[in-house]
C-alpha cells in the first residue's frame, strides 16, 4: 500500500472516531438544520470542557465537516499526542470554512464573542483566550504555537481598588499570516494582508496593509508584500 493510500485510510479512521463526539457537539451547539449535517467535526482527542455558550454558523446549508476541530497537525506536532481543548461559555461565530488544529486551546468566556472569518486556519498547539471580543477576518492563517488574547486574565487594581488592566478587543484583518510563536495580546489591530514573523510580539494598533512585522515589540520591517495564495 502506498503512503498516499495509508494517509487516506488514517484520515478516514480519525473521522470515524470523531463521529460520536461530533454528533454530541452539533446537537448541543447548533440548530437542527445545521446539526443534522454534522457541519462541525470534532476529533475524539478534543476535550469539551465547557459548552454553556452557543455557536453561530453563518452558512445556512453547510456541508459535512465545514468546520474541523482538533485534526490538523504540522511538522512539530503529532495527532496521537495532542489534546485539543474547547471552553465555550460565550458566543463563537463562524463565517464559513474553518480549521482549528490539534492541540489548540480555545476559550470564550461568558458574554464574550469570538468571530472567525471564512477560511480561517488556527495552527496546532495555538491558544485563543477571548474574554471580550476577538474578531478575525477571512483568509487568516496562523502557524503553530500562536497565542491570541484580549485579556490579561488576572486583574490588577490601583490604591482605590479600581481595575487598571481592562480587557480590550483584538482585530485581525483579512489575509493576515502569523508565523509560529507569535503573541497577539489585548488591544492589537492588524490591517489586511499583514505578515507577522515567527516569534514576534505585537503591540497596539497597526495601520499599514501589506507589511511584514517582526521583533518584540513588533515593527514594520518590509512594505508592499503579502502572502501568496499559492502558499495557503
Amino acid at each position: 500500500m502506498s503512503l498516499r493510500h495509508r494517509k487516506k485510510r488514517l484520515k478516514a479512521w480519525r473521522i470515524a472516531l470523531a463521529i460520536p463526539r461530533s454528533i454530541y457537539f452539533n446537537l448541543r451547539m447548533l440548530p437542527w438544520s445545521q446539526a443534522c449535517r454534522l457541519s462541525i467535526l470534532v476529533s475524539h482527542r478534543t476535550r469539551l470542557e465547557e459548552l454553556s455558550g452557543h455557536v453561530e454558523l453563518a452558512v445556512q446549508q453547510p456541508k459535512t465537516g465545514l468546520v474541523k476541530i482538533g485534526f490538523a497537525t504540522s511538522q512539530c506536532s503529532d495527532f496521537n499526542s495532542e489534546h485539543t481543548r474547547l471552553a465555550l461559555a460565550g458566543t463563537l461565530r463562524i463565517a464559513g470554512s474553518c480549521a482549528i488544529g490539534a492541540g489548540c486551546s480555545v476559550e470564550v468566556a461568558e458574554g464574550a464573542v469570538l468571530s472567525l472569518g471564512n477560511d480561517f486556519h488556527l495552527g496546532p498547539r495555538s491558544v485563543v483566550v477571548c474574554h471580550r471580543d476577538i474578531n478575525i477576518a477571512a483568509d487568516v492563517l496562523t502557524s503553530w504555537n500562536c497565542t491570541l488574547m484580549d485579556t490579561d486574565q488576572h486583574a490588577l487594581v490601583d490604591a482605590t481598588g479600581s481595575r487598571v488592566n481592562e480587557d480590550r478587543p483584538v482585530v485581525i484583518g483579512e489575509g493576515c499570516w502569523l508565523g509560529c510563536h507569535v503573541i497577539v495580546p489585548k488591544g492589537v489591530t492588524l490591517p489586511p494582508h499583514t505578515t507577522v514573523a515567527a516569534g514576534a510580539r505585537l503591540a497596539g494598533r497597526y495601520t499599514d496593509s501589506c507589511t511584514v512585522l517582526a521583533g518584540n515589540p513588533a515593527r514594520v520591517v518590509k512594505e508592499g508584500v503579502r502572502l501568496s495564495n499559492r502558499t495557503r
